[in-house]
C-alpha cells in the first residue's frame, strides 16, 4: 500500500513555523508528525504532497520518499496536520477495507482509495479541495483523532504525544546507554536510554510524571534535572543545572540550559543559557542570549491571544488560542540578545535578529533587525551569511534550497513587513500623549 501525505490550505495557518518547511515536518512530541505516520504505517511506500516551491527542498529533508503522486494503487491518503490518534485507530485505518474517509470533529482528514481513483485525488488535494478529491469515496469513518491548526496546538498537544510516541521506543526501561555512578533514575522502567548517550553524574532523570526518552548521542550533564514526559533528542546536550520541566520536547541538535518547560524545539537550537522559556515553539537554527525570558501566563488568569499578521495586530484583532498556558512561537534563525523578553503569546518570524530590554511587542514580523520600538528590516543578504556562519557551527552546510527558500520568504513576507513598521515609524515621530 501506497501512504501518501498532503498539505491543505491550513498548512499556511501555522506562519512563520511553515514558511521554510511542510507542516508535518513539524515537531509534536518525541517525534515530526510526518515521522509519526511512517511509524504507523511501517509497510507503506511514502508519498508526500506539498506546495510547489516546497518540492526541491523537501526531498532533501525525506530522501527516503518520493515528492510525488502515487502511482494508481491503493493509497491511503493522510492530512499532514494530523497530530493526535491512538494505537486503535490506526490499527482500524491500516487493516480497514478499500474506499473509506476517516472524519475527525466533522473534518475529513484521511481516506483509502483505489488505485483507478488516485489520479482524481491528487489532482483536487493540489487545487486545495480536499472534499471534492474524496466526494467518491462513500464510507466516512468518524474516528477519535486530531488536526493541528496552529503552533499554539503543537506545543498544547505535545506533552499527551510524547506519552504516545514513546510506544514505538521501548515497552518498559531501556538503558543502553551510559549512565555515570551518581546519577539518579526515578522510576527507571519508564526512562529510555539510547546507544552513544550519556547520563552524568549528578544528574537526575525524574519519570514519575510520564516517560523520559534519552536519543541516540545526547548527553545529559552533571546536577540537571529532566522530568517526564519529555524527550531529549539525538545529539542534544542538556547543560549542567539545568531543569527540564515534564512536556518538553528538545530536537536534534539542540543545547539548552536554563529552565524549560512544556516547550517544543525543532532543531538546532541554543538556549545554552540561564532564562525561563514555557508552553512555546522553538525553530530551527534560533539562538537564545542568556537570561532570555518568556511569560507563558497572563496576570488575569485569561485565555491568551495570539496574532497571525501585522494588520491583526495593529489592529488589535488578535485571535483566541483557547489556552491559559501559551509562551512564544519563534520562527527559523531568529536570535535574541541578552535579558529578551517576550510577553505572553508572543509570535516571532523567521530571520529576526531581536535585542534589548524592553518587552518584545506580542507580534514580530519575519526579517527584522533591534530592540522594540526602533525595528529595521533585517535585509536578507548579511541575514543568509548570518545562517551560513551559524550552520557551519555545526558542520552543516547551508543547502542551495534552503537558501533560495529564504529569499523566497523574504519577499513574500515583504508586505506584512513595511505594514509593521510603517506603523513603527508613524509612532515614533508622532508618539501618542
Amino acid at each position: 500500500m501506497n501512504l501518501c501525505i498532503y498539505e491543505d490550505i491550513e498548512a499556511q495557518a501555522f506562519g512563520a513555523l511553515t514558511l521554510l518547511r511542510p507542516v508535518f515536518a513539524l515537531r509534536c512530541g518525541i517525534f515530526t508528525l510526518a515521522e509519526k505516520l511512517a511509524l504507523a504505517f511501517p509497510e507503506a511506500k511514502i508519498h508526500l504532497l506539498v506546495r510547489p516551491y516546497l518540492e526541491d527542498w523537501t526531498r532533501e529533508l525525506f530522501p527516503d520518499a518520493d515528492v510525488t503522486e502515487p502511482p494508481e494503487d491503493d493509497t491511503m491518503f493522510v492530512n499532514g496536520r494530523l497530530c493526535m490518534t491512538d494505537d486503535e485507530v490506526l490499527h482500524f485505518m491500516a487493516a480497514s477495507p478499500q474506499e473509506v474517509s476517516y472524519v475527525a470533529q466533522g473534518v475529513l482528514f484521511a481516506a483509502k482509495v483505489r488505485g483507478s481513483r488516485v489520479k482524481h485525488v491528487v489532482r483536487h488535494l493540489r487545487e486545495g479541495d480536499a472534499d471534492r478529491a474524496f466526494e467518491d469515496v462513500r464510507l466516512p469513518a468518524e474516528v477519535q483523532a486530531f488536526l493541528a491548526r496552529s503552533g499554539a496546538d503543537l506545543i498544547r498537544w505535545s506533552p499527551r504525544q510524547i506519552v504516545q510516541d514513546a510506544r514505538y521506543l521501548f515497552e518498559g526501561g531501556v538503558v543502553r546507554g551510559a549512565v555515570d555512578p551518581g546519577a539518579h533514575l526515578i522510576k527507571a522502567e519508564a526512562i529510555h536510554v539510547a546507544r552513544g548517550s550519556r547520563v552524568m553524574a549528578g544528574a537526575v532523570l525524574n519519570a514519575e510524571g510520564g516517560p523520559v526518552v534519552i536519543r541516540e548521542n545526547a548527553m545529559i550533564e552533571p546536577l540537571a534535572y529532566v522530568e517526564g514526559p519529555a524527550a531529549i533528542g539525538e545529539s542534544a546536550i542538556v547543560r549542567a543545572g539545568a531543569r527540564i520541566r515534564g512536556g518538553t520536547s528538545i530536537g536534534p541538535v539542540c543545547r539548552v540550559g536554563g529552565e524549560v518547560a512544556e516547550t517544543v524545539f525543532q532543531g538546532y537550537a541554543n538556549k545554552q543559557h540561564d532564562g525561563f522559556l514555557g508552553h512555546s515553539f522553538v525553530g530551527e537554527w534560533v539562538n537564545l542570549g542568556a537570561n532570555t525570558n518568556n511569560s507563558d501566563l497572563k496576570n488575569t488568569y485569561t485565555p491568551v491571544r495570539t496574532f497571525d499578521t501585522a494588520r491583526e495586530f495593529l489592529e488589535k484583532k488578535g485571535r483566541d488560542s483557547g489556552q491559559l498556558m501559551l509562551g512564544v512561537q519563534l520562527g527559523d534563525f531568529t536570535k535574541t540578545g541578552i535579558s529578551t523578553s517576550f510577553t505572553t503569546g508572543a509570535v516571532v518570524g523567521i530571520g529576526c535578529n531581536l535585542y534589548g530590554t524592553e518587552l518584545q511587542p506580542a507580534y514580530v514580523p519575519s526579517f527584522v533587525w533591534g530592540p522594540p520600538g526602533s525595528f529595521q528590516e533585517h535585509r536578507i543578504d548579511p541575514m543568509v551569511a548570518t545562517a551560513e556562519r551559524a550552520m557551519e557551527r555545526r558542520k552543516i552546510a547551508l543547502a542551495t534550497e534552503l537558501d533560495a527558500l529564504l529569499r523566497r520568504a523574504y519577499e513574500e513576507t515583504k508586505s506584512d513587513r513595511d505594514l509593521y513598521l510603517g506603523a513603527m515609524a508613524v509612532a515614533r515621530r508622532d508618539p501618542q500623549p
